[in-house]
């Protein structure tokens, strides 16, 4: 999951004595009360779903209102009920009857009181819709009496700002009244917008000036920001838990535990005392009293219980925090929203984890060039802790050459619109320029509850591997999958038009297909060891372009059989979590160190023919290959009686070739240089 760290250094809040709005700290990591969970916040057109609708086309001068729009629900504006608005695509959606309300046609990011705003409105104020991508739609989400009007802007420049695009919504809830403003996606552009409410510009009106984006290009909701704004006074004290800071996986050897949490301050009060409580599967609580607090209103800080925890056994617990005693003896104005839970399994021990990066990229793409180089560069910093592959994609252009439909199945799964993009652990998303020794930490010290270790083997373009997947702790998920690929340690013939000359963990097959191999939910102690294999096909072949790709079934695009690898990796395919990677460690295939004692190929080098002698009694198989794969020659053995056979390199070209001889299933591979 992607956890923003949000700065309310950069946000100014201003706000009038009098106001009968107030707006609380805003909260990222999800959409509010998470009733829209949808992950497709693409413009109109181009893979939004059919069920939102466009309200407001695009090409449209600025200050252009949408026609009248009906609400499905009863919502109240300062008390009064409102059954209808109309919205700007410069950011004002308002409630005003005026035939000719007010439309901020300017676009900029003025404060709320200004002329150019109509009372009755809410703002988002200093972003601009003219453009040819840009639209508005609207959906509503969630049931009665709980449903939740969206009206998104979607793909709007930034007043001011040259080139990117960003993305906001203006939510309006039922029965509550609430109003959220939503930062969904943002792309080069730098917001600096004034949100808020204006009932009118005297005396009711709440906004917040100066706030930026802290969104990626990401399409789905987990880095998204949301404002809040409430209708009434602020209370004094009204602290909201936001997060339980504990892993969700604990070995019982490293106890015992620290309990944290965050908690955020949306009271009118400073919070500088309070008692911090926390339960274990309801437990009598345990408290802390705390002083020394500082938690601004509006700001959110993490607080320590002085009590730690020391799990009795291994298991599952569920644990609860929350705060009592605010500044003495004040009471919490909204209890709703006072506890944090999380549910916690407690296993013997954890093992390291070593987090895999998959990276979609291209020949063609000239961002991957750099964003490949930063991405490498913290991989050499940290050999052997972490496992990558990557997927050549179909675009930008032709395409890379070795893009395969495998690796676009991939680009599906994780709902890949553009590159270069890279996942981590099926969880964080974002392009490899963001990858940093920071984050490459982060992801690394996240506690693993199994462990995998894997061999490999080779016989001449056959590839076998087997994974043993020991679990620490129970994975009751039944949406488990094995994922394994067969890859590149470096390709060179896929150049194109971005200046790669040098292609890494280029990704050749996945075994047995991009749907992986279906796993039953995982038990504690009791390992599940799995072999897979693939041969592949044909002759070495270098397509034009990803237009027209290799057919796995007839041909392949392995460069130097002898410099492949196999990584393997469990995930949950519902959430998209990975529990663990492994890079499978080779071994020589059965027989193969007794079969090369037996067998002698000289002269080598050889400027002629050469011969090959058999300390054996079994019939063989021989077969020569240049270093693509293609086979040039093979005869049957029989080495009886020290016989030797005879090879001809008559019309070899000079270079480096294979023999491969096989023998009651055992291979072995000899290096032949024809000078």
């Amino acid at each position: 999951m992607k956890k923003l760290l949000l700065s309310f250094a950069a946000i100014a809040f201003s706000v009038t004595a009098s106001a009968q709005y107030y707006h609380t700290a805003p909260v990222s990591g999800s959409n509010p009360n998470n009733v829209n969970q949808e992950n497709s916040e693409y413009p109109v057109g181009s893979g939004l779903p059919t069920d939102w609708t466009s309200i407001l086309g695009a090409a449209q001068s600025a200050g252009t209102y949408s026609s009248v729009q009906t609400l499905p629900f009863t919502f109240k504006l300062q008390g009064t009920a409102i059954d209808s608005f109309r919205v700007s695509n410069t950011g004002v959606l308002t409630f005003s009857r005026k035939t000719s309300p007010a439309d901020h046609s300017v676009g900029s990011a003025v404060a709320i009181t200004n002329s150019t705003i109509p009372d009755s409105s809410i703002c988002v104020l200093g972003i601009n819709g003219s453009g040819a991508n840009d639209q508005i739609a609207r959906k509503t989400f969630g049931t009665s009496p709980n449903r939740q009007e969206w009206i998104m802007f979607s793909s709007y420049s930034v007043t001011g700002a040259a080139g990117g695009w960003s993305y906001w919504s203006i939510v309006m809830e039922e029965t509550t009244n609430n109003i959220y403003i939503v930062d969904q996606r943002t792309a080069t552009a730098v917001p600096s917008l004034t949100l808020g409410v204006r009932v009118n510009s005297t005396n009711v009106y709440d906004q917040i000036t100066s706030v930026g984006s802290n969104s990626t290009n990401a399409p789905d909701f987990l880095d998204n920001t949301y404002y809040t704004f409430i209708q009434g006074v602020q209370p004094d004290y009204e602290l909201a838990a936001a997060s339980l800071n504990v892993s969700p996986y604990l070995g019982l050897n490293a106890a015992p535990f620290t309990i944290a949490a965050d908690f955020t301050n949306n009271g009118a009060q400073g919070l500088t005392s309070a008692t911090f409580n926390y339960s274990v599967n309801g437990s009598t609580p345990m408290t802390s009293s705390l002083t020394g607090i500082s938690i601004a209103s509006g700001s959110t800080g993490t607080l320590t219980s002085s009590t730690t925890w020391t799990p009795s056994s291994t298991g599952l617990y569920t644990v609860k925090a929350w705060l009592s005693g605010l500044n003495g003896s004040n009471v919490d104005a909204n209890t709703a929203n006072d506890t944090v839970s999380l549910d916690i399994q407690v296993v013997t021990a954890l093992t390291a984890r070593y987090p895999l990066y998959e990276t979609f990229t291209s020949s063609t793409c000239g961002p991957c060039t750099p964003a490949n180089t930063t991405m490498e560069a913290v991989f050499d910093d940290n050999p052997g802790e972490h496992n990558s592959v990557k997927y050549q994609m179909s675009w930008p252009g032709t395409g890379d050459p070795y893009y395969t439909a495998e690796g676009g199945a991939r680009r599906t799964f994780y709902g890949i619109n553009s590159v270069p993009r890279v996942e981590i652990d099926g969880g964080w998303d974002g392009n490899g320029n963001g990858v940093t020794q920071a984050l490459y930490d982060q992801y690394q010290n996240v506690p693993a509850f199994v462990d995998m270790t894997a061999t490999w083997s080779r016989w001449t373009k056959t590839i076998e591997t087997e994974v043993t997947i020991a679990p620490l702790a129970d994975v009751t998920s039944n949406n488990l999958r094995l994922f394994a690929v067969i890859y590149s340690h470096l390709d060179v013939a896929n150049v194109k038009t971005n200046g790669e000359t040098e292609f890494i963990n280029v990704v050749k097959k996945m075994m047995p297909n991009e749907n992986g191999e279906t796993l039953s939910a995982l038990t504690s102690g009791q390992s599940v060891t799995k072999t897979l294999s693939y041969t592949f096909n044909g002759n070495y072949t270098l397509p034009a372009n990803a237009q027209s790709p290799a057919n796995l079934s007839v041909e392949h695009t392995v460069e130097d059989f002898t410099n492949l690898g196999v990584i393997l990796w469990v995930q949950d395919i519902s959430t998209k979590e990975v529990l663990q990677s492994v890079d499978a460690t080779y071994t020589i295939g059965q027989f193969e160190e007794t079969l090369a004692s037996e067998l002698n190929v000289y002269p080598n080098p050889t400027s002629g023919n050469f011969f090959v002698e058999g300390d054996f009694e079994a019939a063989a198989t021989l077969k020569l290959m240049d270093m693509t794969g293609r086979i040039l020659l093979q005869k049957e053995a029989d080495f009886t009686g020290g016989q030797k056979v005879e090879i001809s390199t008559e019309g070899f070209a000079s270079g480096t070739y294979l023999l491969i001889t096989t023998t009651e299933g055992a291979s072995h591979a000899q290096p032949v240089i024809v000078k």
